[in-house]
């Protein structure tokens, strides 16, 4: 039986559909990480490329996951501020998705070696990223407001309400 806490909106399978595009760009980003890693070899030259792309997208689906599992759970303010938590990580990647595999390689691509494919590749990992930022912030909003709305309708006794 799913917990009155779950929004409407990410119930049964519209909530798996939705938490899988979700960790469709990570898995993107951590495969082109594996990739890079295995083409590029152990070295720390690459780190950016290589290690960073791999640790923080496990990082990032662990925060995912985190964040599912969180919300049909009673929410204590330990538990809101461990989703709060969990859900910078996923950000944090989409950020870096954004600013490393993307800006950062279309700016190498015009800088340094003049390269048409590094900049294409650059502008697919911005939309990668933004992607991701975007539907994770959709998938939050949805909970915001079910919690704004839940709150609404059954108010929680403060501390000025004694009888």
């Amino acid at each position: 039986m799913q917990s009155p806490n779950v929004p409407p909106e990410l119930k049964g399978a519209k909530g798996d559909i939705m938490a899988a595009k979700i960790e469709v760009p990570i898995l993107a980003a951590m495969t082109y990480g594996i990739v890079e890693l295995i083409r590029l070899g152990w070295s720390l030259d690459h780190y950016l490329y290589t290690y960073a792309t791999v640790s923080g997208g496990v990082s990032a689906s662990a925060g995912l996951f985190t964040y599912f599992f969180l919300i049909p759970a009673k929410r204590s303010r330990s538990r809101k501020n461990l989703m709060l938590l969990s859900g910078f990580l996923p950000y944090f990647y989409a950020l870096y998705i954004v600013g490393v595999l993307g800006l950062y390689t279309i700016f190498e691509g015009m800088m340094g070696t003049f390269s048409l494919l590094s900049m294409i590749g650059g502008v697919f990992w911005v939309f990668v990223g933004f992607h991701l930022f975007y539907r994770f912030y959709l998938v939050t909003e949805i909970v915001r407001q079910h919690d704004e709305r839940s709150e609404l309708a059954c108010p929680s006794p403060s501390l000025n309400d004694v009888s």
